[in-house]
């Protein structure tokens, strides 16, 4: 299989004055396409993705992720000299990816105006929380506050009907994926035309774009939270759980033959798709007692020859295991110093990484990186000298261990 598209974006340089996950997330799809990524950090913590969960010296799960293949750049913006080296990152970038509040880069010198007006061919990205117009435009927003405000929450109800937060940061991950398309297009209408563009988005327009079709339902159906068809869920064996899909009628003709309840075929409750809809709550309570009389590896087996949808509920123990994650090479492995090998997930669409390019996704500690950052994007030697004897960066490379 051909790597070409690991390198799509070799030779362009990315500044990520990001921090937390959906930014700094479009930065690692630029990063693993082959783009040099300089992330630039605060001093003493770095970006407050390294403490997001459990924080092991400059590391966190998330930051792992999110960090791998970027240069860190730990720099004082605070200072004359940090703010002098962020507009020269800028006037050389071919990416700006921010997400700071409204006006705080024009603060720093380095808003989409400034630095066009002495680098016109940047794709400058700039995310926000609520966007940048509207009365909480103003307001700081987190993937968990989204998840409450855009109604993520309320369709994902728990079995006394409380709305609860999806266990991972959805509109966070999404909110990088819808931007990093942009930006793919902005620089592709960038190599067409030869003119730049500032790329904007929110968590909140993620998150609409992400449930739009629940959107639509709502108005469509008279209901978001409309089962899809019954039975479909999720169902207790006797010793797991399987994911179950069996609303066509050729399904559920071939369910109700093994489960023995061939006399469901003539109720009037259940004897087609749409009355099955209607009627999915008791659906569901009828079947669950015949799941939970065996085992998962049973259900997968006689399900999976009668074409019925089907799946076993794993833990993430069980993928790394699992026979079709191993042949589809899904997720790989990524050796880090004092932690042992760690899993990469492939990113959709991009071939498996070679040996070399697994060795490259190594993320950086805070400040590790950085002097070569520099040196890539045009500083001298002494230029780099002098910032770091003023403080305004602090390097962790080998040559300052």
């Amino acid at each position: 299989m051909s790597n070409l598209t690991q390198d799509a974006f070799k030779g362009l340089l990315v500044v990520e004055f990001a921090q937390g996950v959906a930014a700094p997330y479009c930065g690692l799809l630029l990063s693993r396409n082959g783009a040099d990524v300089i992330k630039v950090e605060p001093q003493g913590n770095g970006d407050w993705c390294r403490s997001l969960g459990l924080r092991k010296g400059d590391f966190s799960a998330e930051s792992i992720v999110l960090n791998r293949g970027k240069k860190s750049l730990a720099l004082d913006m605070k200072s004359p000299e940090g703010r002098a080296a962020a507009f020269k990152l800028a006037a050389k970038a071919d990416v700006i990816i921010e997400n700071y509040r409204p006006n705080v880069t024009k603060r720093l010198g380095i808003d989409y105006a400034a630095v066009a007006a002495v680098n016109p061919n940047v794709v400058y990205a700039s995310v926000t929380g609520f966007g940048v117009t509207g009365p909480k435009s103003h307001m700081p927003a987190t993937d968990t506050v989204m998840q409450g405000y855009t109604g993520l929450m309320n369709i994902n109800r728990d079995d006394y009907g409380l709305p609860r937060r999806i266990n991972m940061l959805a509109i966070d991950y999404s909110t990088g994926l819808y931007l990093s398309q942009a930006v793919f297009a902005a620089l592709y209408r960038r190599a067409t035309t030869g003119h730049g563009s500032h790329v904007q988005t929110s968590l909140l327009e993620s998150a609409m774009a992400f449930q739009e079709a629940r959107l639509v339902a709502e108005k469509f159906e008279g209901s978001a939270v409309q089962p899809v068809g019954a039975p479909v869920g999720t169902f207790a064996t006797a010793d797991g759980y399987l994911s179950l899909n069996a609303r066509r009628d050729a399904h559920f003709v071939a369910l109700c033959t093994h489960l023995g309840t061939t006399q469901w075929l003539d109720d009037d409750r259940f004897n087609s798709a749409e009355k099955r809809l209607i009627n999915a709550g008791e659906m569901n309570r009828l079947v669950a007692p015949h799941i939970q009389q065996k085992p998962t590896a049973y259900w997968v087996k006689i399900l999976s020859e009668s074409d019925i949808l089907n799946a076993p509920v794993h833990d993430y123990n069980d993928l790394f295991d699992d026979a079709q994650i191993a042949e589809t090479e899904a997720i790989g492995w990524v050796e880090i110093d004092e932690f042992g090998q760690l899993p990469a997930a492939r990113i959709a669409g991009l071939a498996p990484a070679s040996a070399s390019e697994q060795a490259a996704m190594v993320p950086p500690r805070l400040g590790e990186g950085g002097r070569d950052g520099l040196i890539k994007a045009g500083f001298s030697r002494d230029e780099i000298n002098q910032l770091a004897t003023s403080g305004a960066v602090i390097f962790k490379d080998a040559e300052d261990r």
